[in-house]
């Protein structure tokens, strides 16, 4: 049994490398931003590096950033973020809950990415009970090693002003 074990172990090991060289790996960035004043608007593209997006979006708190080094076509990019804590005997839960499926659409040096997926904003405790579901379409997100560098609006719950951004960057080839 264990003879057989290490044998599909060595198996996986020697197929790895070649299924990754195979795929085209990128870096996916995701960003979840809540509205601290009322008159901030997201906007649908914002153009410029990573310093430049964190300028633009002065009026909103950040709620999670995720770099996802190395993804390949298919997989699933999870972003849990969260402070647990016993408010006066019952949990207080205050984070974010993402999954993410990244798409690889690509043909030839026509590069195309998708992101989509549910994510979950929690709240709960100190005087707040807030529970956002929103389920994020699969969107075509930017690679920025195509000339264009900035981040694309995913979704946008306008009732709780609350913003799901994305961008795509070359990964390391393994």
């Amino acid at each position: 049994m264990n003879k057989m074990f290490g044998l599909v172990l060595l198996l996986a090991a020697s197929l790895a490398p070649s299924l990754l060289q195979a795929a085209e790996v990128r870096n996916v960035n995701f960003a979840v931003f809540q509205k601290e004043d009322p008159k901030f608007e997201f906007e649908a593209i914002v153009e410029g590096k990573f310093s430049d997006f964190i300028a633009a979006m002065k009026g909103a708190q950040l709620l999670a950033l995720a770099h996802t080094a190395n993804a390949v076509d298919g997989d699933v990019i999870t972003v849990q973020t969260s402070v647990l804590r016993d408010e006066a005997g019952s949990l207080g839960d205050f984070g974010t809950d993402c999954q993410l499926s990244f798409k690889d659409e690509s043909v030839g040096t026509d590069y195309s990415y998708l992101l989509g997926g549910l994510c979950k904003i929690i709240r709960v405790g100190r005087g707040m009970n807030q529970r956002i579901l929103t389920v994020i379409p699969h969107t075509n997100i930017p690679d920025t090693t195509q000339g264009f560098e900035g981040w694309f609006l995913l979704e946008e719950d306008e009732k709780d002003g609350v913003a799901y951004y994305a961008n795509v960057s070359e990964g390391s080839h393994q």
